[in-house]
């Protein structure tokens, strides 16, 4: 009877039940979870987007700051020296070579060295010896200019006596000696050659060893050789010193100019 009662109240009222009554509170819990998940959701994107963004800007300056990478410079080539043609005649070995002065005017020249049998006896200005023994001045001009070289020599626009000193002593001295043995070779020149064909002496000073590199073999030495030359051909007007000494650097089998402390022409004939 009670029960009839309360349902007659309830629907008289028109209010709905208790448990529907509950319905739209819970509807809008779960609508708001849903969108507390998908604000969850955008803020992870979000946050995934300007990491990114964030990670490349950091990238391209990176890339920026860091230099571009320099080219490497390739490393300079040395000079290269050539090697002078060379030809054995008799007991003297001629070098065929090539110069030009300053002014580009060119010279041929043949570089005539003694073989290593033949060296200036030590502190001497006159002797020379030859497997230990000393030539006769009377004879010197006959034994080292032989008649190749004369025939050479013949044929030859100008003729050039060579005289040089050892390193060893004093710088002043040594250059004074250089000059006696050219004028000693000049002299030999002078007996065996036409006295038309205009004589020159180089005085080369004193050899200097630290100043040049090892260049000699053992068939000839340059620090106490008897040395010759002869001008080939020359161009009009060529400066002989200029070009001699232009001729003789550049090898690698001659003394360059720096070998000597000096390069005297002087034309004597």
């Amino acid at each position: 009877m009670n029960d009839i009662i309360a349902e007659d109240v309830n629907s008289q009222s028109g209010q709905p039940p208790l448990g529907d009554r509950n319905k739209p509170e819970e509807e809008k819990k779960r609508r708001g979870a849903i969108w507390l998940w998908i604000l969850a959701v955008l803020l992870f994107l979000a946050a995934l987007v300007a990491g990114a963004i964030l990670y490349a800007e950091q990238a391209t300056r990176k890339v920026e700051a860091t230099p571009a990478p320099q080219p490497l410079e390739a490393a300079p080539k040395p000079v290269a020296e050539k090697r002078a043609p060379r030809e054995k005649v008799e007991n003297a070995y001629f070098f065929r070579i090539d110069g030009k002065d300053a002014e580009g005017r060119a010279a041929s020249f043949d570089y005539i060295i003694v073989t290593s049998d033949y060296t200036w006896v030590k502190g001497s200005t006159t002797e020379v010896v030859s497997n230990d023994t000393v030539i006769p001045e009377d004879e010197a001009a006959d034994r080292i200019i032989t008649p190749k070289v004369r025939e050479s020599f013949a044929s030859a626009l100008d003729v050039i006596a060579v005289g040089l000193a050892s390193r060893e002593g004093d710088r002043a001295a040594e250059e004074e000696r250089a000059l006696a043995r050219a004028q000693t070779v000049a002299g030999w020149i002078s007996k065996v050659t036409d006295a038309s064909i205009p004589l020159w002496t180089l005085t080369l000073g004193q050899y200097d060893r630290g100043a040049c590199k090892a260049q000699q073999d053992a068939d000839s030495s340059y620090e106490r050789p008897v040395l010759l030359a002869s001008v080939r051909a020359r161009g009009d007007g060529v400066n002989l010193t200029e070009a001699f000494s232009d001729a003789i650097s550049g090898h690698d089998n001659l003394p360059s100019r720096n070998c000597y402390s000096q390069f005297e022409l002087v034309k004597i004939r």
